[in-house]
């Protein structure tokens, strides 16, 4: 039987207060080791027969495989990507009653995985607040050689950098600003499947190359407040998103498509 992962984590004031600060909070555990065992497999099964069927290479200078919106391979996959847990960890961490899911992705780094170079996620993702949220959840034990994620420290408080796509260019555009602003790179050094980060979708951020002989498996879930409308879609990565990922919503309406489902919604309590 599945794990129904509707059980809140708590978060306290100081870690809420550390995330709107930094940019982004390392929390542990979010899933148990039963947990994370049965969705992992899940997961992992899902993902390499997408990677396999569709016989996927390395994207992104060579830095992981990557493929979307498993959730519809199976109500299995559904399930965890629907998890109310996941939603209202993002309520608490954004002060909001309501969240919706965005989109989720597998990104596995093979043995020999280059370097996911900086890049800012709503740079692709046309969502038109600041009250957007990735998570990113190991799937296996992780280690430093892996290709750890890796933060630039309050970065989300400068916006939008006018960035690029994953590739040289976006890197050069961040190291520059990174080194005007004496931003500090702050590295998970390791951590254990079913441990997660969150960041906000204004974060830079990247991760190492896998200098190790395992696959760094990750899953990722991108979440954002209810009310949130369609942004500018100044890019066609963002023209692309608005088609795949909100079900073809136009600039200034609300993100509510059939895609975006409400994950979490606060309980009204009653006297």
């Amino acid at each position: 039987m599945l794990p129904e992962l509707n059980a809140i984590y708590s978060i306290s004031s100081q870690q809420i207060d550390q995330f709107w600060n930094e940019g982004f909070i390392y929390l542990k555990e979010v899933l148990n080791q039963d947990e994370i065992k049965i969705y992992g497999d899940i997961i992992r099964k899902t993902a390499n027969k997408r990677i396999n069927d569709n016989k996927l290479e390395p994207v992104s200078e060579g830095a992981f495989y990557q493929t979307l919106n498993l959730r519809f391979d199976s109500p299995e996959m559904m399930k965890f990507c629907l998890a109310e847990r996941f939603g209202g960890i993002v309520s608490q961490l954004l002060n909001v009653d309501a969240v919706r899911i965005y989109h989720e992705q597998v990104l596995f780094k093979p043995s020999g995985g280059n370097e996911t170079l900086w890049h800012q996620d709503q740079f692709y993702w046309p969502l038109d607040s600041n009250l957007v949220v990735g998570m990113w959840m190991p799937i296996v034990d992780c280690t430093n050689e892996m290709g750890m994620i890796r933060f630039v420290k309050s970065s989300h408080r400068y916006g939008d950098q006018k960035g690029d796509v994953i590739s040289k260019n976006s890197h050069l555009i961040f190291d520059s600003f990174i080194k005007k602003e004496n931003l500090e790179i702050i590295e998970i050094e390791s951590c254990n499947a079913g441990d997660c980060t969150f960041h906000f979708g204004w974060t830079a951020h990247g991760a190492g190359p896998n200098l190790s002989e395992r696959m760094r498996e990750a899953m990722i879930v991108s979440f954002f407040a209810d009310g949130t409308r369609v942004g500018e879609l100044y890019n066609s990565a963002r023209v692309n998103d608005a088609k795949y990922f909100l079900g073809g919503k136009q600039p200034g309406e609300l993100a509510d498509s059939d895609l975006n489902s409400i994950v979490y919604k606060k309980k009204i309590k009653k006297n």
